[in-house]
């Protein structure tokens, strides 16, 4: 069984984020899974992770890292969200060396539920952190938490890095990072030729067609009537990394007020409310980028997987 450990309150959490949508009508990716998104997030993910040969990739992390044989290694992941793709990889890497221990960090309670189900099969010491891991006071508290380490693989799975503003996310890793650490990021990569990246591009565009269960969860749960408006995507890069990066958003054709504990929001015919950016890389570009944040890349992996529409890749790096 899973230690829960609770760094932050939930609801002022819910609070801050509710607060934070209704000042910049965007909506933080936390505030949905706090209010019961947590469940359509698995449905679409855990089709993905059955696809991939993780025996693979715990070989490929095991060649890459260096293991002294008596180190104790933390494996953190930052937004675990339901740790499907943690398990299925720790599963193999602890099979292969003991050693290991999993802290899973996600500000959504409904998430580490699906996370502590998901971890019961682990044979390793396993631990589940309610906390936001954007919070100032983070860092010290996990610090503390993985003192007795000999070293830390930091991971952001489910490709949670490119839901944030890039140069925010880099500097806050850059910060909860201790040099000597590792860092192993979980992407959309972009193709090498201009055909299969118009393709990509087309599939993005897309994603609340293909993912329509998820978008529909994340209106209702904020209440916002689908009826009264419809989504459309915008394409807009990120100055000098080279991302495709679409943001999908709900756009109003009906005069419509919000209504939360925290306050209302108006909506008129046109405004737009953000729900959602997603991003695939350059992988060369985004290498240059974490080079200037402390990040040297180690090592790249392509999971196999047959069935998945778009390319995974991980990205290794280590902080100096």
């Amino acid at each position: 069984m899973s230690e829960r450990i609770e760094l932050h309150d939930q609801t002022e959490l819910e609070c801050e984020y509710l607060e934070c949508f209704l000042e910049t009508r965007c909506v933080p990716q936390n505030l949905f899974y706090l209010l019961g998104g947590a469940t359509s997030f698995a449905y679409y993910r855990n089709r993905d992770l059955m696809q991939i040969a993780w025996e693979n990739e715990a070989r490929f992390l095991e060649s890459e890292l260096s293991l002294a044989e008596d180190d104790l290694w933390a494996f953190v992941s930052l937004g675990c969200g339901n740790a499907g793709p943690d398990v299925s990889l720790l599963h193999h890497l602890v099979e292969r060396r003991n050693g290991w221990h999993y802290y899973g960090v996600d500000s959504s309670a409904a998430m580490l539920n699906l996370a502590e189900a998901n971890l019961e099969a682990l044979a390793c010491a396993s631990h589940v952190v309610l906390a936001d891991f954007c919070r100032d006071d983070f860092s010290q508290a996990l610090d503390q938490l993985l003192a007795v380490y000999d070293r830390r693989l930091f991971a952001m799975m489910g490709g949670t890095f490119g839901n944030f503003d890039q140069r925010w996310i880099a500097d806050l890793l850059e910060i909860l990072i201790p040099a000597g650490d590792y860092l192993y990021l979980d992407i959309v990569p972009q193709y090498p030729s201009d055909d299969a990246n118009a393709s990509l591009r087309e599939r993005l565009a897309h994603l609340p067609d293909n993912l329509n269960r998820f978008f529909v969860d994340l209106l209702e749960r904020l209440e916002i009537p689908m009826a009264q408006g419809h989504l459309i995507s915008d394409e807009h890069p990120d100055e000098g990394l080279n991302t495709l990066r679409f943001t999908f958003s709900f756009e109003a054709e009906e005069p419509t007020t919000l209504q939360y504990p925290q306050g209302e929001l108006d909506l008129h015919p046109g405004e737009r409310v953000e729900l959602l950016t997603i991003r695939a890389y350059d992988v060369d570009r985004l290498t240059t980028f974490m080079a200037l944040h402390g990040f040297d890349l180690q090592a790249t992996y392509i999971p196999k997987a047959s069935g998945l529409k778009h390319l995974w890749q991980r990205l290794l790096f280590k902080k100096v």
